[in-house]
Order: C-alpha cells, then sequence, then structure tokens
C-alpha cells in the first residue's frame, strides 16, 4: 500500500479564520448539520491583554472533536472573568480534546478535565456542557455550572434532562453523563452560559429552553439561523453558540459504475457536482472534487485496461468525520505508462495522480491483481462564524454592587452585578456571616447579574458553611443557581437564618 499524506489543509480561506481558542472548521457530515458562531464581547478597554493570535482575550469557547469511535462530541464553555490568561481556553480545549480521545468514557475523560483545572487557577470555577453525538442520534451528555444543552423539536426549546454539577477545578463532584436521543428534524443546541446570567441578557421566560425563545418564522433546518436569532439576545456580545441539526434524510454515499470509455468523464464531473451541491460542500471544493474524480476514472481507463477492453470503474465518494473521501476501483492491471514523455512523474503513476496529489489532503493507492484502488481525501468543512464585537453604548451605566446586612442577624441583601470585581467583597461578607458555624441567607433578589464568578464561589463556600439563598422566581440569579447546580441551596424567605 502506498500512502501519501499531507498536513490538513484549513477548509476555510484565511482571512474567515477563527480566533485560535476556536476549532479552525465543523466537520461537514451526512447526517448531522453543525454551524456555530462566537460574538466576542464589547471591548473592556486599553486594559486588556490580547492573546497570542492578537484577538481580545475570551472566556466564552466552544469545540467539535470527532472521536475515534465514529461519534462526535460538541461541547461549550466558559471561563472565570472577563480577561482569562491569554492561551487559557486553548489549553483547556487541548485537554479536553486528549481526554476524549484517550478516556475509556465520557465520565473519565471528565474527570480528567477537572483534574487538569484544579492544578491551572486559570481554569478554576470553569464551566462547560460537552455531548457526545453517536451515528443514529443517541446522545451522551454532562454539564459543569452551566446551562443544560437544548434541543429544537416541533413544540420548542426543551433543555436536555439531567442534574447539574459544580464548575471544574473546585473540588465539586465531575459532571456524571446522562443519555437521550436526538429524533431526525430536531436540533441540538449548545450555548453560553452569558445568555442566562443576567442584566443585557435573555429573562426567564415560560416553558421549556431556560428564558431562550425562537421567533416562530425561525427555520428549523437552518443551524446557522438558529445561532444568529440566540446570538441576538446578548447585546453585549461574549457568547457562543453550537447547534447540530440531524436532517430528516442524511447524504447518501454516491456510488457509480462507469464503463472504459473516456466520454463518460463528462458526465461523471457532471453527476458529482451535483451531488456536493446538494450535501452542502464549501464552493471551492466543488470545484476540485470532480477534477480529482476524473483524474482518478482517466488513469484508471488509461492504465488499467488494454485499448479496446472492456471493464468497469466504480467510483464511490462519501462524506466522514476525515472529510469527503473518494474512491475510485478498476478490475484491470496496472500498466506502467511510457515513460518518455515530460508529463510522467517518478513513480510511473502519470500526471493525473500527480494532480490528485497536490489537491487532496491524503492519497493511498492499493494496487493488486485484480485491480487497483485509489482512495482520495479531501478537507471540507463549514467555517466558525465569527461575529463582531458590539460597540458599548455610552448611556449604558453599570449597576452599583453593594451588599448589606439584612434586620435578621446573618442575612446579607445584595443590590447589583455579582461579576468579579464583587466577588471579595461578598466572599468577606459571607465569611463573617458565617463565623463559628452560624446560619447564613444571602438575598440575591435584587441582584442584576449574577456571573459564573458568583457561581464559583458559592460552590466553594457551600461545602463548609450553612449557606441558604433566596433568589424568587422570575429574579436574575434564579435560573443560574438553577442551571449550576446549586438549585439545593435556595430558600423562600430571607429574613430567617
Amino acid at each position: 500500500m502506498n500512502a501519501d499524506s499531507r498536513p490538513a489543509r484549513d477548509p476555510t480561506p484565511a482571512r474567515d479564520a477563527p480566533p485560535a481558542h476556536l476549532p479552525a472548521a465543523l466537520p461537514l457530515l451526512p447526517d448531522l448539520r453543525l454551524a456555530a458562531l462566537w460574538v466576542p464581547a464589547t471591548p473592556p478597554g486599553p486594559a486588556a491583554i490580547p492573546s497570542a493570535d492578537g484577538a481580545a482575550p475570551a472566556g466564552d469557547w466552544l469545540d467539535v472533536v470527532p472521536l475515534p469511535d465514529g461519534r462526535l462530541a460538541l461541547a461549550v464553555g466558559d471561563l472565570v472573568g472577563p480577561a482569562p490568561r491569554p492561551g487559557a481556553v486553548t489549553g483547556l480545549r487541548t485537554v479536553l480534546r486528549q481526554a476524549l480521545h484517550t478516556a475509556p468514557s465520557l465520565a473519565e475523560a471528565l474527570e480528567q478535565v477537572d483534574r487538569a483545572a484544579s492544578v491551572d487557577t486559570a481554569l478554576h470555577g470553569a464551566s462547560l456542557t460537552v455531548v457526545v453525538v453517536g451515528p443514529d442520534g443517541e446522545l451522551e451528555h454532562a454539564r459543569g455550572a452551566h446551562p443544560p444543552a437544548l434541543v429544537r423539536g416541533p413544540d420548542g426549546l426543551a433543555p436536555l434532562p439531567g442534574q447539574a454539577y459544580g464548575p471544574l477545578g473546585v473540588g465539586a463532584a465531575p459532571p456524571v453523563p446522562h443519555r437521550a436521543r436526538l429524533a431526525r428534524g430536531d436540533t441540538l443546541l449548545l450555548y453560553s452560559d452569558d445568555l442566562v446570567e443576567g442584566r443585557g441578557r435573555t429573562r426567564p421566560g415560560r416553558g421549556g429552553g431556560n428564558g431562550l425563545r425562537l421567533d416562530r418564522d425561525t427555520p428549523s433546518d437552518d443551524p446557522a439561523a438558529l445561532c444568529d436569532r440566540i446570538a441576538a439576545r446578548a447585546p453585549r456580545g461574549g457568547v457562543a453558540v453550537l447547534a447540530a441539526y440531524r436532517p430528516l434524510t442524511p447524504v447518501e454515499p454516491l456510488r457509480l459504475v462507469l464503463p472504459v470509455d473516456p466520454f463518460a468523464l463528462s458526465p461523471l464531473r457532471e453527476t458529482v457536482t451535483r451531488w456536493l451541491e446538494a450535501a452542502g460542500v464549501a464552493p471551492r471544493t466543488v470545484v476540485a472534487a470532480p477534477m480529482v474524480v476524473s483524474e482518478l476514472a482517466a488513469n484508471a481507463i488509461e492504465h488499467a485496461y488494454p485499448e479496446g477492453a472492456t471493464g468497469e470503474i466504480r467510483v464511490d465518494a462519501e462524506l466522514t468525520g476525515a472529510g469527503l473521501s473518494i474512491t475510485v476501483a478498476d478490475d484491470g492491471t496496472w500498466r506502467p505508462p511510457e515513460t518518455d514523455g515530460p508529463e510522467d512523474d517518478a513513480d510511473g503513476a502519470g500526471f493525473g495522480l500527480a494532480v490528485v496529489r497536490d489537491l487532496c489532503d491524503a492519497v493511498v493507492v492499493d494496487p493488486g491483481p485484480d485491480g487497483t484502488s485509489v482512495t482520495a481525501v479531501l478537507a471540507v468543512g463549514r467555517p466558525v462564524a465569527v461575529g463582531d464585537a458590539p460597540r458599548p453604548r455610552p448611556e449604558a451605566v453599570p449597576e452599583m454592587f453593594a451588599v448589606r446586612p439584612g434586620e435578621v442577624p446573618g442575612v446579607l441583601h445584595v443590590h447589583g452585578d455579582v461579576d468579579l470585581p464583587a466577588v471579595p467583597t461578598l466572599r468577606a461578607a459571607l465569611l463573617d456571616a458565617a463565623a463559628d458555624g452560624e446560619p447564613c441567607v444571602l438575598d440575591l433578589s435584587a441582584t442584576t447579574l449574577f456571573a459564573s464568578a458568583g457561581v464559583r464561589l458559592l460552590h466553594q463556600l457551600d461545602p463548609d458553611t450553612d449557606l441558604r439563598v433566596v433568589a424568587p422566581p422570575g429574579s436574575v440569579a434564579r435560573p443560574v443557581l438553577e442551571l449550576t447546580g446549586l438549585a439545593h441551596l435556595l430558600t423562600d424567605r430571607a429574613e430567617s437564618a
């Protein structure tokens, strides 16, 4: 077997390449249509440290990981803080990818990620949702301090059932996977926790979806449109959205049988082009792939059969996790071409195969006594859409944070934004109120934002304090607590420490 493998090419033009903390492209699959959108947050100002690729550092991230067993892992997560250390997200994605590839189960992969987060302060308190999709729509999913994945079906948006676990690296129990199924015609949606954290985000609403609602005119079979509609609900940006639509009919592999006739090459190219366009392959692949098929078939016609002989040439094309796989096979005996022409390359395979090798990411030639098959692979994929950071509105005034003691000892009332700058003050107040093991009630009714930094603080204090939290239905903090494994802290009365 003769294998010629080249480094995978970026299937999207360089000018459209996403930042380094996002996947270079989304795989194009026969039974799952993917789309993703990342919108950077409104620039925080000149103090932000740029990342290695020149972009402002981002805590929101997403990833798509083809697994060795043929399944596909989808992940969306967030790091604590408005300006994470440059490279921290890339590091977390790398750890997750390695764990998914090497661990025998999703549960053990997430344990590895949790251990890695515990020794890297930049990853302490990170949140994520991971969903592994099988070939028949079976789902295995888990989340730590992050909103659940949603399924958009005939009845609207509904969260995948399952328990919420704490954030990574803070001593909370690692997320435990649950199982579900994605029906044909349904769309799986993963999204940033920013969309439900509070001020400037979507508000809790009626029905499923944890407050995320879609207009009725949002196409049911267009995951890119779904990403756009969801991201538009975060006017300050800083969101990642990943959608996977399971079509009613998958893209079937292309199987063709051709006569040993040069005049069959033109109809062959037309048939391949129509199949690629129907599969949603990128335009430049639609140009390259028919040429690859045509050159391989022409090689078989010229070199596998004597002039005037009858026979057949089989052409197979299919979408796989590795890309577009094209195989051309014959039943003839490969005849070396003449070697006195400039068109012949060094290994005698002919100019056509040299063109194929130049256009493809991998080429494997498998000759044998009963015929020869040539398999070529082209990397195909859809780009991750990168939106523009929303411009800050001059009239927007940050909410003032304040924590005040209540009339009853041990009760603290919080007002304004609970974000990273507010956490030290809130931590000190909680530790003081809970001194000597006294019970403490934290009233979050008047908060206008409850960010991941606040989630991490409550998870850290929960095992060591007698803490209860007031966040009535309709408040900003309520859905965040429910989605991040903190619902057990909820109580109805503030003045009851």
